[in-house]
């Protein structure tokens, strides 16, 4: 289920930048908010980097890969000349040209460049500089004292903000100050947007190690005891900011980070249980079903960049649940074990049992002669077996709370 999801996302992803490939000059190559919007004629940085993601993850091995990502990093370099080249002057002038001076020091998409590139192989001629270009524009967002800011512009830290530039830093094995680190555990612990903060646990969880276990799992179970109803749901927020005057947003797909933490530091319990695994394959199915996955109440198109967030969850699901720390096998026989034991048709027929044992038990002791109360001991011990079984089903049901 999660290869066919991954290779149909990677579908999608190739064919958008197929279509875009047409309206940029050679060389050059980008992507833009809608997987399913071709007429759409716009391309930006989120979805470029949401292109890198999902090719580099998928593996740079082969030559149209590169050459893909080749033209992707391109466009980072020289985002200004391709689009000049791509529109006409009147609406470079009008439309592009600001949208462009805003977008190249904006924290979150520059974030998303420098995690994404991370997976491009150095092989691929101007990975380098469009990383290195990427991380000087960074660097002017760190915020005065701790942490780092929306924009080069402010020096008041944000959490999102920081949280998505250490988890680039990370990943291109660069330095992070400890007070960094310090911010998002503070944050974690007494912030106040929880939906930010279920992107905090999973960089926590993900990224730094030095957090232990036990304390993440009660922040956890405390996120998801808030946002269990929303959970069952199909939902993602929305952090809304403004720089220079103008408004703009960034999406936080709390669900998918919510399970990424989760099969980090609960791998074998929670990670496990009827609800996880409900919505992980919730997600899958719809990715590789003809409409495709969407949050409905942000739009009816496909989000380029929510669908890299799902293939890099898959990803991650996949290299460390499923290979470590224990065989896949057993992984997948505590899914299928919890699943069952958690069903309605289990949980209505183990009752039946229950009552039709009692029945019986007491109707046959009841018509031998000179009974003893001893005798009902082993119909008691199936009684009290069936009855764990009923309250171990009932717990799975209620997971989370």
């Amino acid at each position: 289920m999660i290869e066919t999801a991954k290779a149909e996302i990677d579908r999608r992803m190739r064919q958008r930048l197929r279509e875009e490939a047409t309206r940029l000059p050679a060389g050059f190559l980008a992507a833009g908010q809608y997987l399913d919007l071709p007429t759409y004629e716009q391309r930006g940085l989120y979805g470029t980097a949401a292109a890198i993601l999902v090719l580099a993850e998928g593996g740079t091995s082969d030559a149209g890969t590169a050459d893909l990502l080749t033209g992707l990093a391109s466009y980072v370099i020289n985002r200004s000349q391709a689009e000049r080249q791509a529109v006409s002057a009147t609406v470079y002038r009008d439309y592009v040209a600001r949208r462009l001076r805003l977008q190249r020091d904006d924290t979150f998409r520059l974030a998303d460049l420098a995690f994404s590139l991370a997976s491009v192989s150095p092989s691929v001629p101007t990975r380098n500089r469009a990383l290195e270009s990427v991380m000087t524009a960074l660097r002017a967002s760190r915020a005065e004292n701790v942490g780092y800011a929306i924009g080069a512009e402010s020096t008041e830290p944000n959490p999102l903000a920081t949280a998505h530039v250490l988890r680039a830093l990370v990943v291109n094995n660069m330095p992070i100050e400890h007070e960094d680190w310090r911010y998002l555990r503070e944050y974690l612990d007494d912030g106040d947007d929880i939906y930010i903060k279920c992107f905090v646990i999973y960089v926590l969880s993900r990224y730094h190690r030095s957090v232990p276990h036990q304390h993440l799992r009660r922040q956890w179970k405390a996120l998801f005891r808030a946002l269990e109803g929303e959970f069952r749901g199909n939902s993602e927020a929305n952090f809304e900011y403004t720089r220079l005057g103008q408004q703009d947003y960034v999406r936080i797909p709390w669900q998918l980070y919510l399970i990424q933490a989760c099969s980090r530091i609960m791998p074998l319990a929670r990670f496990n249980l009827p609800i996880i695994q409900h919505k992980i394959g919730e997600i899958a199915r719809a990715v590789t079903s003809p409409t495709g996955f969407r949050y409905e109440a942000s739009g009816p198109n496909l989000s380029t960049r929510t669908y890299a967030c799902v293939y890099q969850m898959l990803c991650d699901i996949e290299e460390f649940n499923l290979t470590q720390p224990i065989p896949r096998a057993v992984i997948v026989a505590l899914g299928t074990v919890s699943r069952v034991i958690s069903s309605r048709v289990l949980l209505v027929g183990v009752v039946l049992a229950m009552c039709g044992v009692a029945s019986w038990s007491v109707a046959d002791w009841a018509r031998t002669p000179d009974s003893d109360l001893a005798e009902l001991a082993p119909n008691l011990l199936t009684e009290l077996f069936l009855a764990t079984l009923v309250w171990a089903g009932i717990r799975l049901r209620n997971s989370g709370r």
